[in-house]
């Protein structure tokens, strides 16, 4: 086999794993949103880095898995249970948003103190 080659897998996923596979991956490219955000508040561009990497491979998954799921000739019933089952990773996933707001406020506002008081060391006379 060559290095070129590309092997492919094939998932069966029934309408509620495919809601819940669907809900994953926006967890994970909102959890990569964030701290593509507080690396920018933090003045660490790592992790914009990480979602710079990460970012197209994921949205490749997502495509390829909306695709498939268009294809097919779902009943409505079907569609109903893929939306009930993204439904509820979304649900967590912004309630998972709500506590890490708090947490990414304290450490821009912590970081932009440091620079203040880094700031305020320098302008100080010297003892």
């Amino acid at each position: 086999m060559t290095s070129n080659r590309r092997t492919h897998y094939a998932l069966r996923l029934d309408a509620e794993a495919c809601g819940t596979t669907l809900g994953t991956l926006a967890w994970v490219m909102g959890a990569l949103e964030i701290l593509k955000d507080r690396g920018h508040a933090t003045g660490d561009e790592r992790w914009h880095e990480l979602s710079d990497q990460l970012m197209p491979r994921l949205e490749r998954v997502v495509q390829t898995i909306a695709g498939a799921r268009m294809a097919v000739a779902a009943e409505a019933e079907q569609e109903a249970e893929v939306e009930d089952a993204y439904g509820r990773v979304r649900d967590a996933f912004e309630r998972w948003i709500e506590v890490t707001a708090a947490d990414t406020v304290e450490a821009a506002l912590g970081f932009r103190h440091q620079l203040h008081d880094h700031d305020g060391e320098a302008d100080a006379p010297a003892q």
